[in-house]
């Protein structure tokens, strides 16, 4: 026996014999454990673990009735502000107002005596002309030489459409009408006497006449009733000459009468011309020097304003947000994976005036596919904003026309599992 266990000492050297009586690590002896348990620890995340398919496409927000931009419309200071920043105003509101050679107020106070009388008119109605005075001006700048004018012409047509000259000489001639018609008929009333007194002094006549004829009169007698009888006729043929001049006088009348009218008919189109004109001249004043709201919304400052801050023609200045708006996006979207996009899907965009690791992106459904591609062989593609325009860091960006943005089509939700087994497949089909 001790023989036997030398002889295999002598057949095993030192180092092996030292390998041998070595224990390896635990890591060593269960590796190949350890290693499947990893491989199916990764297998099983790949099953619940989802990574979408996406499909890249460009983006523009669009909205319909998007904010307004009101702009300055000529050089100078901003004299006054009306408003502050974010607040509801309605439409035709005056924002504020640039430094002119016009004072605002004076030009308003025009303004609002100009409407008023243009209403008037307008109802054949002058008592603002005539009861309410124009406005006594002398700081309206460019606009006093038109004032000027336009106050003469007011003045002329007090005169015509007042008490005035035309005015009583109409009274006067509406007077002589009604003596005329008055005389007319008492001339009538005389007519018809006469008639009747014509009638018997015929009845007259002819009973003489048949006593002639039986020769009990004379024929001398009869020319004596003859003669009556043609005095008879002869006054009704002049009381129908009285008549006819009558008629004539009152035509007469009635012609002066028209032709007043049509003076003072052409003096008040002439007048509201002369309104339409200066409240023409007013109205562009105000669109040039006068800043308002294009509609009913919300202010907002395109930056920070102050009284007496020079602005420039052309520089924003406010952006009125209407009350209803919808915000939506189109997507252009290329041949490439198209079959994949369906209506439903989910869009995110990264806003390119918005750094998305700053901002974070928009989120979006897909309503709207378009079937026919445009010039550029790309497909239309409509997104509703589930947030509108608020980000996935919850931060508001503020709405501009056609702002761009890259988007990012979720189109299939798979699991990795589903992808790798896909791929195994793809490289055993080939």
């Amino acid at each position: 026996m001790p023989q036997t266990r030398l002889y295999q000492h002598e057949l095993v050297s030192d180092e092996v014999s030292e390998v041998i009586r070595h224990r390896p690590h635990w890591i060593v002896s269960s590796g190949n454990m350890i290693l499947l348990l990893i491989i199916l620890c990764l297998l099983s995340l790949a099953w619940f673990i989802q990574y979408p398919d996406i499909v890249n496409a460009s983006a523009r927000l669009v909205a319909i009735n998007p904010p307004k931009l009101i702009v300055a419309r000529t050089n100078g200071r901003l004299l006054k502000l009306f408003v502050a920043n974010e607040q509801m105003v309605t439409k035709d509101q005056h924002l504020g107002y640039i430094e002119s050679t016009a004072k605002y107020d004076q030009v308003i106070k025009l303004r609002d005596w100009i409407n008023e009388a243009i209403y008037a008119s307008s109802e054949n109605k002058y008592d603002v002309v005539t009861s309410d005075p124009l406005p006594d001006l002398s700081d309206l700048g460019e606009l006093q030489a038109n004032y000027e004018s336009f106050e003469n012409e007011l003045l002329e047509t007090k005169q015509i459409l007042d008490n005035g000259y035309y005015q009583k000489k109409r009274n006067a001639l509406e007077k002589d009408v009604q003596y005329l018609t008055d005389l007319k008929k008492n001339t009538l009333q005389e007519k018809q006497l006469l008639e009747q007194d014509q009638q018997l002094q015929q009845r007259e006549y002819n009973a003489y006449e048949s006593l002639e004829k039986d020769k009990v009169i004379a024929p001398l007698e009869l020319n004596q009733y003859m003669s009556k009888l043609i005095a008879k006729n002869q006054s009704v043929e002049q009381m129908n000459a009285q008549l006819t001049n009558s008629d004539i006088s009152r035509h007469e009348k009635e012609k002066e009468l028209l032709d007043l009218q049509k003076a003072i008919t052409d003096q008040g189109q002439k007048f509201r011309s002369a309104l339409l004109d200066m409240k023409s001249q007013v109205e562009k004043w105000i669109q040039q020097y006068v800043i308002i709201a294009s509609e009913d919304g919300k202010v907002s400052f395109v930056s920070t304003l102050q009284e007496n801050e020079i602005i420039s023609n052309s520089q924003p200045l406010f952006y009125i947000q209407p009350k209803k708006t919808k915000i939506y996006a189109e997507l252009m979207a290329t041949q490439d994976r198209l079959g994949k996009i369906k209506t439903g899907q989910k869009v995110m965009m990264k806003m390119e005036s918005y750094p998305n690791n700053e901002f974070g992106y928009l989120r979006g459904v897909i309503y709207y596919i378009s079937n026919i591609p445009n010039r550029q062989d790309s497909f239309l593609i409509k997104v509703d904003l589930s947030n509108g325009l608020q980000t996935s860091y919850n931060k508001e960006i503020f709405f501009r026309n056609n702002l761009s943005a890259q988007a990012e089509i979720i189109t299939d939700n798979r699991k990795l599992f589903d992808r790798l087994v896909g791929q195994l497949k793809q490289i055993w089909d080939r």
